[in-house]
């Protein structure tokens, strides 16, 4: 899909990610004495940025495989720390300082052998947030740069776009309440191999959230995705690969609405491997096109992330996902999310 390259520069990596890093492949080679599990693809991480987040952006984890009449549920929390400002052309600013924390509820049931529904229910909230500290000493500790942040004090909250003579927005006060719910509805796709699974998602965004406080777009978006999990082309390897690719077609807004796109394309992939018994380390990569249009990187540039980590599978009681999530290529993406998750069925 043409409009889904990404930039051709190398990709900026801390000594924070390669720590990571090394720390993956360190874990992977210990997957022969790992038992294997059952592996549903990826991370439900999705871009935090307070401009961005504000669209409920539909997970890029597939539904879970039970029989019909089964349920499922998944609970998330991202925890995302910002501190950094740019300045334009034409008198254009975006400053984003604070801390966005976002949680979620999904709600999954199997109506047939091939069809299941979910229903998302977000809430999120902005405020100065305790991390600043933390990110700093964790910057000094591998000899990174905290330039950007001296420019703002700790514990402080400002959300703001401006442009002489257009569009304005601003966030200062710490807010909290329900976001924009997402209502998907997902058909399997049949596969010769049962290691491999293939679905198909159409979602639709309903305007419940607050713009006003970042909460919402106010807009109702629709969105379509192709997903898949593949456990045998690298078998050998004990690796799972998992995929999801897909597009949003964004509704009249009431944030920046001036500047947004109609389309924005959508792309997640990722490889797994158990490594200690109920363990399984993962690697994936989340991107996406540009939702606004606007010359400053944190809203008008394309996204990609990276995001590492590890799910535990619990005996009678799901399975936890643990991953720090670091940008890339641009400042689209918040410096630091960490992503938590706990799902199940029953």
């Amino acid at each position: 899909m043409n409009c889904f390259s990404f930039p051709v520069a190398a990709p900026r990596v801390t000594r924070a990610s390669a720590a990571g890093l090394a720390l993956y492949m360190a874990l992977a080679q210990l997957a022969p004495a790992a038992r294997a599990a059952d592996d549903d693809g990826l991370f439900a991480t999705t871009n935090a940025n307070p401009f961005i987040q504000i669209y409920s952006l539909p997970s890029p984890s597939m539904a879970a495989a039970s029989g019909p009449g089964r349920w499922a549920w998944r609970v998330e929390l991202d925890i995302a720390n910002n501190a950094l400002q740019e300045n334009g052309d034409a008198s254009e600013r975006v400053v984003l300082d604070g801390e966005t924390y976002r949680s979620s509820f999904s709600l999954s049931r199997t109506l047939s052998d091939e069809w299941s529904g979910t229903v998302t229910v977000p809430l999120v909230a902005h405020g100065g947030g305790f991390l600043d500290g933390l990110v700093r000493d964790w910057h000094d500790l591998f000899g990174l740069t905290n330039s950007r942040r001296d420019e703002f004090r700790d514990g402080s909250l400002n959300y703001e776009y401006g442009r002489d003579g257009g569009d304005a927005f601003r966030l200062a006060e710490r807010s909290r309440g329900v976001g924009d719910v997402r209502l998907m509805l997902d058909r399997k796709v049949h596969t010769a191999d049962p290691r491999r699974r293939m679905s198909v998602r159409a979602g639709l965004k309903l305007p419940t959230g607050s713009s006003e406080d970042l909460h919402g777009s106010g807009s109702t978006d629709v969105s379509l995705q192709w997903l898949g999990t593949d456990a045998a082309t690298l078998a050998a390897r004990r690796l799972t690969l998992a995929w999801m690719i897909g597009g949003l077609w964004l509704g009249d807004g009431e944030v920046l609405d001036g500047l947004r796109r109609e389309f924005v394309a959508i792309g997640s992939l990722g490889v797994s491997r158990p490594v200690w018994g109920r363990v399984v380390a993962r690697l994936q990569l989340d991107g996406h096109s540009s939702f606004y249009d606007t010359a400053l990187r944190p809203l008008g540039a394309r996204s990609v992330q990276l995001s590492f980590g590890a799910s535990i599978a619990l005996a009678r009681a799901g399975r936890i996902d643990v991953a720090l999530i670091e940008n890339l290529f641009t400042d689209t993406t918040p410096d630091v999310v960490l992503h938590l998750a706990w799902r199940g069925a029953f």
